[in-house]
């Protein structure tokens, strides 16, 4: 696994654990990031920036409904910062967007 490290101007190493989806709409896909639970990492997520999805985090991802408003803990709305995960967490990805979406995850292992 890639450790986590900053270099030259903030720069991070490619990661040699790293993920990549195909959603369709409304179908929501996971997967289990490798490791105990007390092997940490540093998760980036990349998608379109005009595609419409949600991340979650041990938590099953779901689009709202039309007209609705909803609140779900762990749940975001595409993440544009880097997020702390550990081994056996579960990531969850959708997009109700009808030609779907692409989304990309990269681990970098904290020391610790």
């Amino acid at each position: 696994m890639t450790m986590y490290a900053d270099n030259f101007d903030r720069t991070k190493p490619f990661s040699d654990t790293a993920h990549q989806m195909n959603l369709a709409a409304n179908v929501e896909q996971t997967y289990t990031v490798p490791g105990t639970s007390t092997q940490k990492y540093r998760a980036k997520f990349s998608f379109n920036s005009t595609s419409n999805v949600f991340i979650g985090l041990n938590v099953t991802a779901t689009t709202p409904g039309a007209g609705l408003n909803t609140s779900t803990a762990n749940l975001e709305f595409r993440p544009d910062e880097p997020k702390y995960v550990k081994g056996g967490d579960v990531i969850h990805a959708i997009t109700g967007d009808a030609l779907g979406g692409y989304v990309g995850i990269s681990l970098l292992a904290i020391p610790g």
